[in-house]
């Protein structure tokens, strides 16, 4: 595609047209109408010089001061030559400026008898023609004149005979002479002018060009060009405008680029929130499914075992475990539900975790000796924290049973309690099996199982730990997992509070 003209080469190509056309305009007219114009300009000086010199021929001042003055007057910007028939017939009085030289004289008188005695003849054409007098023009081979001649009343009633005659080869001179400066002058004022034009167009386009790149910016959505001119004309206000135009843009689609970000985000949870739902349900028919069955299959077999009393109780304690199983996933299930969605009640006191911990070993006095495990309690006397006492009895409890289901020789479990100024870390470590590397980031969540045959040999839903995390996170706090040379480390972390110790030392 041809590339169009710049604003700038355009005003340039303007300005040579137009000015080529005044300057052809003139020179045209000054050679076809020059001459004419001349020529009748000067054929009514001839005129007017006629009626002067009639005046004052008739008033009897012909030879008075003040014809001369007039002659002068007529004079002035032409050669003008005048004949004034004296005493003789053929005897005449040149009245002129300047002096004539004997040619001159001869040719002027030569003329006057030639048009007294012949009248008209070859190259001479009659232009007026009135009864005193007869205005013609003589083109002859000395060149050519314009020739006035006739009678002049005189103040005692007689008649005398007269001559004008003006020249107008310095006219048609004067006119070629013209049309050559007129050339010059036209070259010169053209490059003089093509100067100007290059200097003031570069000028008048340049903001318009940088308007343009600006433009041309914003089409590619950057708002980040300004318009820097300092006009304050109607290039100086389209910039102004542009540049308030690109800021209003360039707030709107920042605008739009944190909707379109924060609705990417929404629906990214949405599409989060629906692959947990579906997740939970898979997950939860799941876990129900087993324990279902076997209430459904020992169901069954209770209507087989009324005369079998063993068994029947067999049947109804089995019935009774997975029913006790089920209940324990449906209550963790609605806590997580209260602690994910916000629905629990948080509520963080000031407590000894020291206490805490001993509370909850306590309750698992007869599944620590079942196991046949050891369990030591590493860390200060007291040591006050703050978190929601309840909550954190729950990690606490997760933690401590999650260590006894994956147990193994030599059956220690180690809760230790560190002080790290403050903060507390609070630390569940036992011996067995370490969690693969691959699995360590996902036991936070729900239903996931890194040994699942195992999980459903104590009736472990993959709950537990979930739990851990959402009251973790109620509380902004750290917590984690880490495998060890014996075994496997769960830990969390609460805020340390010093107000009781600060009342005991007399401070407060």
């Amino acid at each position: 595609m041809k590339k169009p003209l710049s604003l700038k080469t355009k005003m340039i190509l303007l300005f040579l047209g137009v000015t080529g056309i005044i300057v052809l305009f003139f020179f045209v007219s000054n050679g076809l109408f020059w001459n004419v114009f001349y020529i009748n300009e000067n054929r009514s000086k001839v005129k007017e010089a006629y009626e002067v010199l009639s005046e004052k021929v008739k008033t009897g001042e012909s030879t008075s001061k003040e014809l001369s003055e007039s002659l002068d007057r007529l004079n002035s910007g032409a050669e003008i030559f005048f004949g004034l028939q004296g005493s003789g017939d053929w005897e005449f009085t040149i009245l002129s400026r300047e002096m004539l030289s004997p040619n001159q004289l001869d040719f002027m008188m030569d003329r006057l008898k030639r048009n007294f005695l012949m009248g008209s003849a070859e190259g001479v054409s009659i232009i007026e023609e009135k009864a005193n007098y007869t205005l013609q023009r003589a083109d002859l081979d000395r060149g050519s004149f314009f020739e006035c001649y006739g009678y002049m009343e005189t103040a005692d009633g007689s008649q005398k005979k007269f001559i004008i005659s003006m020249p107008l080869s310095r006219a048609i001179q004067t006119g070629r002479n013209s049309g050559i400066f007129f050339i010059y002058l036209s070259v010169f004022i053209l490059i003089l002018g093509l100067l100007l034009v290059i200097f003031i167009s570069g000028r008048v386009t340049k903001p318009i060009e940088q308007l343009t790149d600006l433009s041309n910016r914003m089409k590619n959505l950057d708002f980040s060009a300004r318009y820097t001119g300092s006009k304050t004309d109607e290039v100086g206000i389209l910039g102004n405008n542009m540049n308030e135009m690109a800021s209003q843009l360039e707030r709107t689609i920042l605008k739009l680029q944190m909707a379109n970000e924060q609705l990417s985000e929404d629906l990214k949870e949405q599409e989060r929130i629906d692959e947990m739902r579906k997740d939970f349900i898979s997950n939860v028919s799941h876990e129900l499914k087993t324990p279902i069955a076997l209430i459904q299959g020992y169901a069954e077999g209770l209507k087989d075992s009324k005369d079998d009393p063993e068994a029947f109780e067999d049947y109804c304690s089995v019935i009774m475990d997975e029913s006790e199983k089920m209940n324990r996933m449906v209550k963790k299930l609605t806590t997580l539900n209260q602690l994910e969605f916000g629905a629990a009640d948080f509520q963080p006191v000031t407590f000894d975790v020291m206490e805490l911990i001993s509370s909850v070993v306590s309750q698992y006095a007869k599944q620590i000796k079942e196991a046949g495990a050891e369990v030591r309690i590493e860390g200060p006397g007291e040591l006050s924290v703050i978190g929601d006492e309840f909550e954190i009895e729950e990690v606490v409890n997760n933690y401590l049973s999650n260590a006894l289901n994956h147990l193994e020789e030599p059956f220690q479990i180690t809760i230790s309690v560190a002080d790290l100024g403050p903060t507390a870390r609070i630390s569940v470590s036992n011996t067995g099996k370490p969690i693969p590397e691959e699995d360590l980031d996902k036991v936070w969540i729900k239903f996931y199982k890194v040994d699942r045959a195992r999980t459903r040999s104590y009736g472990g839903s993959g709950i537990g730990l979930s739990i851990v995390k959402a009251i973790m996170d109620t509380h902004g706090k750290e917590y984690g997992v880490y495998n060890t040379e014996t075994g496997v480390t769960f830990w969390f972390e609460l805020d340390r509070s010093f107000r009781e110790e600060e009342t005991e030392d007399g401070c407060d």
